[in-house]
């Protein structure tokens, strides 16, 4: 790690999460190889933009591309939104569009029912600055960037939430 810089993403990790998806689970008393799987669905997990995957000037939090790229791996189907509409230049600028299942505005008060007037998916945990929406449709609320940005741990801290998230409901779906 130079000078200054942030740890390598890995060791932030939850250790015992592997490396890729879940979409493939061995039921107790099967193997890897393929015997005994559950297959369980994929989230949809919206990211709010500003304050939570950039700061106040637009940069890109740390973790936050390796927080999307393992979230797409792990077979997760992971959304952009905003308040001010569709953030395209947000996603053009630190091209985050392979990262991305798609972007759009959001509500930004009456949220379950407005949620319809910008998209039919239904958000399964979203992650907001605004502890409002986050009541009203479930996810976790980050706090804001913390300056000097390379300290900033917010994302790593969101990514383990999501993990626990996955553990809880992954029997309900299995």
């Amino acid at each position: 790690v130079a000078e200054g810089a942030a740890p390598a993403f890995e060791a932030r990790l939850h250790p015992e999460v592997p490396a890729l998806g879940w979409i493939r689970q061995v039921r107790a008393g099967g193997d890897a190889h393929g015997g005994n799987l559950a297959f369980v669905r994929p989230l949809n997990i919206f990211f709010d933009v500003d304050g939570c995957l950039v700061s106040w000037n637009l940069h890109l939090r740390p973790y936050a591309r390796e927080v999307l790229e393992r979230l797409q791996e792990r077979g997760h189907h992971v959304y952009m939104w905003s308040g001010y509409g569709a953030r395209r230049e947000v996603a053009d600028k630190h091209d985050l569009w392979p990262l991305l299942a798609g972007i759009m505005g959001k509500p930004i008060f009456q949220y379950r029912q407005r949620l319809h007037l910008f998209t039919d998916i239904v958000p399964d945990f979203i992650i907001d600055d605004h502890r409002e929406i986050v009541d009203a449709l479930g996810g976790a609320v980050i706090k804001p960037p913390q300056e000097p940005l390379a300290r900033d741990r917010e994302m790593v801290r969101v990514y383990r939430r999501i993990l626990e998230y996955e553990r809880e409901h992954r029997r309900r779906w299995a």
